[in-house]
């Protein structure tokens, strides 16, 4: 049985897996994300939802449904085990016809700038429709050296070029990981993060500034400025704003970190005077930013390690007072801990937070620099 035979057999199989109830909890919560602003408008948009979540949708204990699915079929062969597991890597994209014959066809997809031979598991004919230069918006998923339709995708003619160019744009600007699956891309955007960062430094005389709430954007604006006069790549940026939260807060750290990028901390100074003085953990407001800093997925891990870094004794003070451990060592646990409640930030690679566009849609966006 070659490859395509085991992914038809395989993937109704998976569907049904992710479908059968035994998710229906998560499953449910998926569908009233997706489903938000109204119910789906077509075949494909309806059947979106449940291919995200048997692929990608992270359950409570952080494995995938695919990962249950393969626990759960221990009789498996290597083949089928294998090819299962590598589903979990999805391409999402808007894909250019470039060609096809009856069994299959050559994509190009306008936001990673790459091209894609693909198969369907709906068997011989399944591209017929198709012609060059009309458009396909759908996922792929591995298929050994090649790659297989997943889901119900949405064709579109030729003359929606314009329209589906901009909406790659964006697509672009909100999911970068789409657009660093090109090698060259991604090389591109360290080495503009990393020009950008040498201006931050230059600009500031550090990598690292703490300043109040309300002068945030008029630093960032000075810094921008100062960068687009150095820096062609970024001679075109929008006005810098934010949010009123931010404006509002009494201390924010500006950091252009060389593996993480540039981000701004709410509260900083308060953090830092934790650090400096454990004790202060004792006070319910201390104790809260800590934990919120610690505890959010969602909060990088670099202002943390920056501060245990100045000086691990005292972060082995801090957490062992928030956490109620005593003994507790930075040097030996502090990864482990961070690990633990921020899993985003350490299961994934670590992306450049800039988004180099690619020739297709350069002319529709300018993506701005942090």
């Amino acid at each position: 049985m070659d490859l395509l035979e085991r992914a038809c057999e395989l993937k109704p199989e998976l569907v049904h897996y992710a479908t059968s109830g035994r998710f229906a909890r998560e499953l449910s919560a998926v569908l009233d994300r997706f489903y938000a602003d109204g119910p789906a408008a077509d075949e494909a948009a309806a059947f979106l939802p449940v291919d995200f979540f048997a692929h990608q949708h992270r359950l409570p204990g952080g494995d995938t449904v695919i990962d249950r699915f393969v626990d759960d079929h221990p009789g498996l062969d290597d083949i089928s085990r294998d090819l299962l597991l590598s589903w979990k890597d999805v391409v999402e994209g808007i894909f250019e016809v470039r060609g096809h014959d009856h069994d299959a066809a050559t994509l190009h997809n306008l936001v990673d700038e790459l091209t894609y031979q693909v198969r369907s598991n709906l068997g011989a004919g399944a591209f017929e429709p198709l012609s060059p230069g009309m458009f396909v918006v759908g996922r792929l998923i591995p298929l050994g050296e090649e790659w297989l339709i997943s889901g119900t995708p949405a064709i579109h003619p030729a003359d929606a070029r314009q329209t589906l160019v901009s909406v790659a744009a964006h697509v672009a600007l909100a999911n970068p990981a789409h657009v660093f699956r090109n090698p060259e891309a991604l090389a591109t955007a360290w080495r503009l993060q990393t020009e950008q960062r040498r201006c931050f430094v230059a600009y500031f005389g550090a990598d690292e500034v703490v300043c109040p709430g309300s002068e945030v954007e008029e630093r960032m604006r000075g810094y921008l400025a100062y960068q687009s006069d150095r820096l062609p790549s970024a001679a075109e940026q929008p006005v810098f704003e934010v949010p009123e939260h931010v404006r509002a807060a009494d201390t924010v750290a500006l950091i252009f970190d060389e593996t993480h990028g540039f981000a701004y901390y709410r509260d900083f100074g308060r953090l830092e005077e934790i650090f400096a003085d454990p004790r202060l953990l004792d006070r319910r407001p201390y104790r809260d930013l800590l934990s919120g800093y610690l505890r959010g997925d969602e909060v990088s891990p670099v202002p943390l390690v920056r501060l245990a870094e100045r000086d691990p004794a005292q972060a082995d003070a801090v957490f062992a007072k928030l956490l109620g451990r005593s003994g507790f060592r930075w040097d030996r646990s502090g990864e482990t801990l961070l690990r633990t409640h921020k899993p985003t930030h350490y299961t994934a690679p670590h992306l450049p937070k800039i988004t180099p566009t690619t020739p297709a849609i350069a002319e529709h966006l300018t993506l701005p620099t942090p």
